[in-house]
């Protein structure tokens, strides 16, 4: 009896151990694999920060592609940022000082969201190299097997040779030039203006500005083409409008260039303005003469718009968004 009793106290200890194994085994397996956890309706502001740059990115490679600007904004409020166009600017900025191909659409957004930063402009000029496809090599025919005319147990493979694929890389097809619509034509316009084509350095498939309607409003509007357009008769601004490639009205920022090599600042050109002013443009100055150009991609240029004899004339200048 004495025996029974030790060895049913040396035996309840390993019992014990094995039933807290097996019911912890148990748990975890419950708690992994019956029942796991999971997370759901998770709000942008809830992410980490680095999680909320990558949602960026992914945003403005979407703008890139579709240039949907209203879609790009209200993905941009779930993060709840009053300034949310300065915070895409930075991170534009940070990609661009890393290498990262994510810099250039980065800057393009932020520029489309109101940005004027000089720096953001250059980068989203950086031309992204486009891609070139590979073709897929061939595959060779499988192996036909000859017998030989003594029958064999093991038959010969004869292998048929095969061409190898010749890579020819796909090159781009430019597409027409947008003429210029001057009027009246240049060769009337006061002998300062001076007129810079960029088509002729823009690689096939890359988007540019094309200066695509010129309009010089001379002395009293003489030859009444601008009757109805702001400024009238005593007006001596140039009004600068930018249109996207289906000829909506889109933003960008403007780079004027002085004489002395210098650009131009707010504080001589002003800022862009809203679709609802009521010059209907996005830019209006003094007819300097100084050299215009649009940033954010290559661009036209025109210059040498003054006011001749300092006679009161007006200047209106319609940039488009197109691809070469």
């Amino acid at each position: 009896m004495k025996d029974e009793v030790k060895f049913a106290w040396r035996v309840l200890p390993i019992a014990v151990v094995i039933f807290l194994i097996a019911g912890l085994g148990i748990g975890l397996w419950i708690g992994w694999m019956v029942w796991p956890v999971q997370i759901a309706n998770v709000d942008a502001t809830d992410l980490k920060p680095s999680a909320q740059d990558e949602m960026i990115v992914l945003i403005a490679d979407t703008y890139a592609y579709d240039q949907d600007l209203e879609r790009a904004k209200s993905r941009l409020a779930e993060l709840k940022e009053k300034k949310i166009e300065e915070r895409v600017a930075a991170l534009a900025k940070k990609s661009a000082a890393q290498n990262r191909p994510s810099a250039a659409n980065l800057a393009a957004l932020a520029i489309a969201l109101g940005t004027s930063d000089e720096q953001i402009a250059l980068i989203a000029a950086t031309v992204t190299p486009t891609p070139t496809l590979t073709p897929t090599p061939t595959e060779p025919p499988i192996p036909t097997l000859t017998p030989p005319a003594t029958p064999t147990w093991t038959p010969t493979p004869t292998i048929t040779p095969t061409r190898t694929a010749t890579r020819r890389p796909l090159t781009p097809t430019p597409k027409p030039v947008p003429p210029t619509n001057w009027i009246p034509p240049l060769a009337e316009w006061p002998s300062s203006a001076k007129y810079q084509d960029a088509s002729g350095s823009v690689a096939a498939g890359q988007k540019y500005w094309r200066l695509v309607k010129a309009m010089f409003c001379d002395l009293k509007d003489k030859h009444e083409y601008c009757r109805d357009l702001p400024g009238g008769e005593s007006g001596t601004s140039t009004y600068i409008m930018l249109i996207d490639a289906n000829g909506a009205r889109t933003t960008a920022p403007l780079i004027v260039t002085k004489p002395d090599g210098k650009t131009a600042t707010p504080d001589d050109i002003g800022i862009q303005k809203s679709a609802e002013d009521m010059c209907n443009c996005n830019y209006s100055f003094p007819s300097y003469g100084w050299l215009i150009q649009i940033g954010g991609a290559s661009s036209d240029k025109m210059s040498g718009l003054a006011l001749p004899q300092n006679y009161h004339v007006r200047y209106f200048l319609t940039f488009q968004l197109v691809t070469r």
